[in-house]
């Protein structure tokens, strides 16, 4: 009976430290797909500026004296 107690619990302990290692790999796994994106989109040239007048305020006159 004591023996199987014991069996039960390292099954127990076995199966709670497979589930936290595979979280640490699935957490590990997100971090390097997340560097992997950030690497590739700094390899790309910034690209060139274009203005946008949509939003500018009309030029105005100067006063004539």
């Amino acid at each position: 009976m004591k023996v199987r107690l014991v069996m039960e619990h390292a099954e127990d302990m076995i199966v709670r430290n497979l589930i936290q290692a595979l979280n640490r790999l699935h957490d590990d796994l997100d971090r390097v797909e997340l560097w992997t994106a950030a690497l590739s989109n700094f390899q790309k040239p910034v690209p060139e500026y274009e203005a946008d007048n949509g939003y500018l305020l009309p030029t105005r006159e100067p006063p004539t004296s």
